[in-house]
Parts: structure tokens; C-alpha cells; sequence
């Protein structure tokens, strides 16, 4: 996986990639949630160009470690088992990662015992 993400090192940005994932996640089509991704094809298509959250989605993607999978659609059937699916690999957000069960956040300053209570705000008189 690291070998992976070092090959990928000096790719340019994929700036189509981003665009068209602004224009994904504000846009509302009138479909269904779960058909617009299928609507939309993102990203310049170049193997040469990537985004932050695509070169990490794709590098855990080539050692099966699941991101943000999605649940087959036997899901509910008696005695079966679930089944998922990889999303493409340039679907993926930053966000994608925060919401995944499969990673854990690891926030440093609240980990470190941050106390809102402490912090100091402009325009606050000195007491």
C-alpha cells in the first residue's frame, strides 16, 4: 500500500476531479441518493492525476481495507451473507474517511485533554 502511495508521489492535481466533487455534493438532482453517483463520471480520467482523498481511497482499495464500502442488495435476505461493494476509488471525500467505521479520528488536542473552558477568546477583558 505505502509502495503504492510513494509511485503516486509527483502526480499532478486533478483540479477536474475536485470540481466535479463540489458539483456532486452541493448539487440536488431529483433522483435517488443512491443512483448519483452513478450519474456522475469524476475526475479527468488521467491515471497521472489525482486528489488527496482518491490516492488515499485507492491505496487501501489494493489491499482490501474497506473505506466506506457499500452493502449489497441481498443485504436483508434470510441466511445470506452481506456482501459489499468498492466504491471507485475517485468518489471518495476527505469527508469519507471521517465518517468510515473502519478508521479511527485521531484529533491531537482533544486527545490531549483540551479544555474549551481555557481557551482565549479576542475581545475577552483579562480577569
Amino acid at each position: 500500500m505505502v509502495r503504492h502511495a510513494l509511485s503516486r508521489l509527483g502526480f499532478t492535481y486533478d483540479l477536474q476531479n475536485v470540481w466535479d466533487l463540489v458539483r456532486f455534493t452541493i448539487q440536488k438532482p431529483a433522483v435517488p441518493n443512491r443512483f448519483r453517483r452513478a450519474m456522475v463520471g469524476l475526475g479527468s480520467g488521467e491515471p497521472t492525476r489525482a486528489i488527496c482523498s482518491t490516492l488515499i481511497a485507492e491505496s487501501f482499495q489494493l489491499i482490501n481495507y474497506p473505506v466506506l464500502p457499500v452493502l449489497g442488495p441481498d443485504m436483508g435476505a434470510a441466511g445470506k451473507v452481506p456482501v459489499y461493494y468498492q466504491r471507485h476509488f475517485s468518489h471518495f471525500t476527505p469527508r469519507d474517511f471521517d465518517l468510515s467505521p473502519y478508521f479511527k479520528v485521531i484529533k491531537p488536542t482533544l486527545e490531549l485533554g483540551f479544555d474549551y473552558q481555557q481557551m482565549p477568546w479576542a475581545g475577552e477583558e483579562d480577569s
